[in-house]
């Protein structure tokens, strides 16, 4: 399987994610709305922005929050570095998370920045940084109809080199969306009209209709569609 191929399970894979479901820990709920994805599978798809801790594989609906090694025992990031991802893979040969980098939490507080979250749930559940790593993440069904749409992922660094590229951050193009600034925004948006219009899934006039609802304008690459 190509890298195309991969890309391209990972955007369904995170959309199905975020349209029909939302965790739970500790009785508190967690709705993520911004998610990146990090994958790593030797000989297939070696990202080397995954941070390839031991938490990140083989740790199935988990929380594994950033470290400066690869170990479960190396320290915490400090200040503003450290994020919270939900753990995905139940294989020891592949990395496979998400970094929730904005959520609605306990159902009523809106949180963009992936600092922000991980902030926030602990704040909300009591635990240390350990005892929320150690807590199950339950996945309970949900339904939300909107598009999710999708970037390169943020902030990557000169080592990822071709998969600072790939279009691996999906966002919820919901309400939230429209009332909230989030990095990218409207080139998201551009690129999703483009190939709806290319593919003749929407004409011209709806798209700008769809970019003014979403952006609150027209970016003048919608008008010339």
């Amino acid at each position: 399987m190509d890298k195309k191929d991969i890309i391209k399970i990972l955007q369904n894979e995170a959309a199905h994610f975020l349209t029909e479901s939302k965790l739970m820990v500790s009785g508190l709920a967690i709705l993520p709305k911004e998610i990146e994805v990090y994958y790593y599978k030797e000989g297939d798809f070696e990202d080397s922005s995954v941070h390839r801790n031991i938490l990140q594989q083989n740790n199935q609906n988990h929380f594994y929050i950033h470290r400066w090694g690869i170990k479960k025992e190396d320290p915490y990031k400090g200040g503003n570095y450290p994020g919270l991802d939900f753990v995905l893979s139940n294989e020891k040969d592949i990395y496979y998370s998400y970094l929730i980098r904005s959520a609605v939490v306990d159902n009523d507080t809106p949180v963009i920045g992936p600092h922000k979250v991980l902030e926030t749930i602990i704040d909300r559940t009591g635990f240390t940084t350990k005892e929320l790593e150690s807590s199950p993440v339950k996945i309970l069904p949900n339904s939300i109809s909107c598009d999710v749409l999708f970037s390169s992922r943020i902030n990557l660094g000169k080592n990822a080199k071709e998969f600072s590229d790939y279009k691996l951050r999906a966002v919820l193009c919901d309400e939230w969306f429209g009332r909230n600034k989030y990095p990218a925004k409207e080139k998201m948006v551009v690129d999703f009209l483009t190939e709806k219009v290319r593919l003749q899934n929407m004409t011209p006039q709806q798209a700008m209709e769809y970019a003014n609802k979403k952006l609150g304008y027209i970016p003048s690459s919608i008008r010339a569609l």
